[in-house]
């Protein structure tokens, strides 16, 4: 029988996560995942963000063009909202059913670690919408 990595990998991270709900309470699952998202963002994003650190527009207009389009990255002073209109995460993005929409503190952990770089501090990110929790859109708020 021949091992398939990728759905070996999904499999993999659903039943972690699943073990997470199970054994954790929702505080340490969401410090473990934010943790993981902005050591994702640290492999190659991040470098975006510090080269436009201190200038918002400039990196807005980056990532205008990796989630497509300007509908989907808007800003409003000190207020950023982002859409996904699918899975950005090569990781699950077309995973199999069930995996839980803890995974998706990953992807906040990711916006934190971005923005945060870019803004030179801490930001506040909420996720509004997410498809693991079934809705029809990730949704994103970055204040700063």
């Amino acid at each position: 029988m021949e091992l398939d990595f990728k759905e070996f990998s999904q499999r993999w991270v659903r039943d972690v996560i699943q073990a997470m709900d199970e054994h954790l309470e929702e505080e340490a699952r969401i410090e473990l995942l934010e943790a993981c998202g902005r050591a994702c963002a640290r492999i190659g994003p991040v470098r975006a963000a510090e080269a436009c650190r201190g200038d918002v527009d400039r990196f807005l207009a980056i990532l205008r063009r990796w989630h497509g389009g300007e509908e989907l990255v808007q800003r409003e002073g000190d207020v950023i909202r982002v859409v996904c209109d699918k899975c950005l995460c090569e990781l699950v993005k077309d995973a199999p059913a069930g995996l839980s929409g803890t995974y998706c503190y990953c992807s906040l952990g990711w916006m934190k670690e971005v923005f945060g770089t870019v803004v030179g501090g801490p930001v506040e990110v909420s996720l509004l919408e997410s498809f693991r929790r079934g809705d029809q859109q990730c949704r994103f708020e970055i204040r700063y």
